[in-house]
């Protein structure tokens, strides 16, 4: 008895590859796979999906993570079509963290007059020569 290989629908590999760390024993891509072709079919978007998967597992509670749905229950729920706005929210927000500008460079404290470095500045220590 050979494996038969099942062409994957566009997209699915990815979002297995998300689930596949969280998901129970009991969960499989063979349960997944035709659930996934047939929102594809229903016309939902890969992107979309995948995205939403993201939001679930990230928002997720530590203690919640043993009980988390089979992916083709989780497909089904359509919870993925609200997800993956907050996912895509969440992602701009990151990046508008990386290009915030508010940044603003701060000077140097300044030397007391007694500092080191300033005596030596208005020439009232001078450096020994090492010859």
């Amino acid at each position: 008895m050979s494996k038969v290989r099942i062409i994957e629908p566009e997209g699915f590999s990815d979002l297995w590859a998300l689930w596949r760390d969280y998901a129970r024993k009991t969960d499989g891509r063979g349960k997944a796979r035709p659930t996934y072709r047939k929102w594809l079919l229903e016309g939902a978007d890969p992107a979309d999906i995948l995205d939403g998967a993201r939001w679930h597992i990230r928002s997720m509670k530590d203690d919640e993570r043993p009980f988390i749905q089979l992916l083709s229950v989780y497909l089904n729920s359509e919870k993925w079509m609200d997800e993956c706005e907050k996912e895509r929210a969440y992602q701009a927000r990151l990046s508008g963290m990386e290009q915030s500008t508010n940044v603003v460079s701060m000077k140097p404290a300044p030397r007391p007059a007694n500092h080191f470095l300033s005596k030596l500045e208005r020439g009232e220590v001078t450096l020994a020569s090492g010859e």
